[in-house]
């Protein structure tokens, strides 16, 4: 603004203009340092402009990367989820397989019991029917043990 004004006031002769070198030269030196200072002025705000630019653009990115980072964050959570509930879901069938062999090995009993007072037989210890494991046609275990996490 400044250099504006001076040259607007030294523009507006106010008298003849003598035709000397010094006046010329001063005026040719104002004017390439007006135009120097234009030119470093725009540059500064093409500058700024694509540093906003850039700046825009990495939060975009940092954005981006939190919401990844967020969701392989819930999707582990939710694999890991599975996998207890499937080690839950095996539990309760080995639980579940136990608790058939001993009514089964219960009523055995009891039918035993039953036979040898009808017989009027004693027997010297105590009447066990099956009493090894045995595996299921499906393959499941008969019995684990998990700490943790289950199966990751």
């Amino acid at each position: 603004m400044t250099l504006a004004a001076s040259l607007a006031a030294t523009a507006i002769p106010s008298a003849p203009a003598l035709a000397d070198g010094a006046a010329s030269t001063r005026n040719i030196i104002i004017g390439g340092a007006a135009a120097a200072l234009l030119i470093i002025n725009h540059n500064r705000k093409v500058h700024q402009k694509y540093a906003e630019y850039d700046y825009r653009q990495a939060q975009t990115q940092a954005e981006a990367n939190n919401a990844e980072a967020a969701y392989e964050s819930e999707r582990s959570a939710y694999n890991h989820q599975v996998a207890i509930n499937a080690s839950y879901k095996h539990e309760v069938a080995i639980q579940h397989q136990e608790v058939l062999r001993l009514r089964h090995q219960l009523a055995m009993s009891e039918r035993r019991t039953q036979h040898t007072a009808s017989t009027g037989s004693t027997a010297s210890g105590p009447l066990v029917a099956s009493a090894r494991l045995s595996r299921p046609a499906d393959g499941t275990k008969v019995a684990t043990t998990t700490y943790g996490w289950g199966r990751l």
